[in-house]
């Protein structure tokens, strides 16, 4: 069932896990990662265990049918929930798809899975292990493996290597734990097409988001530059969000308090608009202060003449969409659901319809039943959609890398056509930056995951790092007997549980089942050597 370049992969993924204890698959979007990993757990001799987006559990479920793998799915979110304790006498491997979405180590789902890979094997499946910075990648690295476990490669500390920016040693540890691949490796029987790209330039309507002075927080040119990226994307995405916050406006004045934090947030943000609320609502804008009503009812006559100069405004960039649509089945991915739904009800057009729709219309639209399928980037992964034989990207997201998801949705394994059609619609003038981000990531992700040819480096000669960590160095200061294995820098589910214990009481037993664990991580390279 596996192509010669998946058999390859799966095989040297095999050894990483065996070696390293863990993996990075990051072959280029549409070479069929998941069957990759999905032979993998056919092959492991243990429990398994899936960490996927709920979207893609139905798909998963199929593959894993497909090659007679059992094996517990848990979904992205659904494991900070999922009670768990590790157990070093049970081998488990953890497959994590779309792994880049555990790139933040402050947030809820990374902590789990950090404890849920303590004395696990780690696969960790995605395309674009580099999304904003090399903090993502270090972080990856860090579920992975020991801060030293790469002596062997040259590298003494992980952590030093991403901390100096250390070029090099950066490249050796992405040549150590990564598998990586571009389409060259396909067989001529499973190449897809070219990817044939256009460019579209559309003007922004001048409409007065200036004149807004937003009275009641600090920020406003950051606030102000948030509805120039939601006006980017369409009139009807802008009019949601001065809807939004005129209705807070009107709670201000009924109840006669300042807006919080969280007000704010639900009056710019959904989920579509996770990323940019994150670019430009900085919270330590919001300083309590008293408001005085003339102001905020000044406001709210600014709000007014900005939605109607929205809703007179021309809609021309949805005129240069109906003009490039053909009968060809189209993907249309958005930044706003607000732009899905207003595309969706103004587009002269018959058999159309959005993601947000649900599965169905995911369905409808691979069964041939409707040839143009609106989706925001929660449809962007995962999902095999080469029917489609155009992309089009109505929105620029801040993040270049969902580009490459949204067009490996069609520019994948299975696509039949000479060449899938890409069309980018770009603001006339870059008034938000995102054009400017979108370079700058793609020049750090593009300079990361080139493997450059580099000399040995001759393990005699390094020394593994020192731990400084705060929590072990608190349980020395109490004078509590720390083992040398435990001053190394660990897996992030072992430092979590360090940190842990630096504030509770420890006796011998504690100490040796955290010993216990240790052991069950893999061979690092300062104990190879």
């Amino acid at each position: 069932m596996l192509a010669e370049h998946q058999i390859v992969a799966a095989m040297r993924v095999r050894e990483l896990l065996r070696t390293r204890g863990g993996a990075i698959l990051a072959d280029d979007v549409g070479l069929g990662k998941s069957f990759v990993a999905a032979a993998v757990a056919k092959a492991w001799q243990g429990p398994t265990e899936l960490v996927v987006p709920a979207s893609l559990v139905a798909q998963w479920k199929e593959t894993l049918a497909r090659f007679g793998v059992e094996a517990r799915i848990l979904t992205h979110d659904g494991i900070a929930s999922d009670a768990f304790v590790p157990d070093p006498s049970k081998k488990r491997l953890v497959i994590v798809d779309e792994a880049h979405a555990f790139r933040n180590p402050t947030t809820r789902r990374y902590d789990a899975l950090a404890r849920r890979s303590i004395a696990a094997d780690l696969l960790l499946v995605t395309a674009t292990p580099v999304n904003n910075s090399l903090n993502d990648l270090h972080a990856l690295f860090a579920l992975l493996v020991a801060d030293d476990a790469l002596m062997d490669a040259g590298v003494p500390s992980i952590d030093v290597a991403f901390e100096n920016r250390d070029r090099e040693s950066i490249a050796r540890i992405v040549r150590a734990l990564v598998i990586r691949r571009e389409a060259e490796v396909l067989p001529a029987e499973l190449r897809f097409g070219e990817l044939e790209r256009r460019v579209i330039v559309h003007p922004v309507a001048p409409l007065p988001i200036d004149a807004l002075q937003f009275p009641l927080v600090t920020g406003a040119p950051l606030l102000q530059q948030f509805l120039r990226r939601r006006l980017e994307s369409s009139e009807a995405a802008l009019l949601e969000s001065v809807r939004r916050q005129r209705r807070f406006y009107e709670r201000v004045l009924e109840g006669g308090r300042a807006l919080t934090k969280s007000d704010y947030r639900r009056a710019f943000a959904n989920e579509e608009d996770a990323d940019a609320v994150q670019k430009l609502l900085f919270w330590d804008m919001f300083a309590p202060r008293e408001f005085e009503g003339d102001a905020v009812a000044e406001e709210l006559r600014r709000l007014d003449a900005l939605a109607s100069a929205a809703t007179n405004a021309p809609p021309t960039k949805r005129q240069l969409l109906e003009d490039v649509l053909t009968d060809e089945p189209t993907l249309i991915f958005t930044g706003s659901a607000a732009t899905a739904r207003f595309l969706h009800a103004s587009l002269k057009r018959s058999g159309i319809a959005t993601a947000r729709d649900g599965r169905g219309a995911i369905d409808a639209f691979c069964r041939g039943a409707i040839d143009l399928l609106i989706a925001t980037d929660l449809a962007g992964e995962g999902l095999n959609l080469q029917r489609a034989g155009v992309v089009i990207h109505y929105d620029l997201p801040w993040n270049p890398v969902r580009l490459d998801q949204r067009n490996g949705r069609a520019h994948r394994i299975g696509q039949t056509r000479p060449y899938v059609r890409a069309i980018y619609f770009l603001p006339e003038k870059d008034q938000t930056g995102v054009m400017a981000t979108i370079a700058a990531k793609n020049r750090v992700r593009r300079r990361t995951l080139r493997l450059p040819s580099l000399p040995p480096v001759p393990p005699a000669l390094l020394r593994p790092r020192v731990a400084r960590d705060a929590a072990v160095l608190k349980l020395l200061a109490r004078g509590v007997a720390v083992p040398g294995e435990l001053r190394r820098r660990h897996k992030a589910g072992i430092e979590r549980l360090i940190a842990e214990m630096s504030g509770e009481y420890l006796d011998e037993k504690r100490v040796k089942e955290l010993l216990a664990l240790v052991g069950a991580t893999g061979t690092s390279g300062a104990e190879a050597h």
